[in-house]
């Protein structure tokens, strides 16, 4: 079952997103270790959403975050009415070479690597970017 929270996306609302989600993996069974590593997924999301998704115009802001067991994973769902974005789309960053390294792209480098799954689409019927990270329950 998952449990839904809607905030606006801004930053100062980072620590109350991260409390949430933090909560609903306790009551999930998620471990210490899980836990610390989707909270860093769950930053670089929540982040690039309240930074990024809405232009400045934007009256409101609203992002929804989904979260909970599913069979033997946590889900982890961020909806948004921002701007169509497929952060997956984005070029695996440039390491190495420092001359050669990449702006950006880091952290959806980071969630893709600390998930098992991690899909996007574009819901057009409710206008929406949809996130869906899942990490097997450990």
């Amino acid at each position: 079952m998952l449990t839904s929270k809607e905030y606006i996306a801004e930053l100062k609302n980072l620590p109350e997103v991260a409390v949430f989600v933090k909560s609903v993996m306790s009551e999930c069974g998620c471990g210490r270790d899980m836990i610390s590593s989707l909270d860093i997924a769950v930053e670089e999301v929540y982040v690039n959403i309240a930074s990024y998704a809405y232009d400045e115009a934007a009256s409101s802001k609203p992002v929804w975050i989904e979260c909970g067991a599913l069979d033997d994973d946590f889900v982890l769902i961020f909806r948004d009415k921002g701007i169509p974005y497929d952060p997956l789309k984005a070029g695996e960053p440039v390491t190495g070479d420092p001359m050669l390294m990449t702006i950006g792209g880091y952290g959806i480098f980071m969630v893709k690597t600390i998930a098992d799954s991690v899909t996007y689409e574009y819901d057009h019927e409710k206008g929406q970017n949809v996130l869906v990270i899942k990490k097997r329950i450990q």
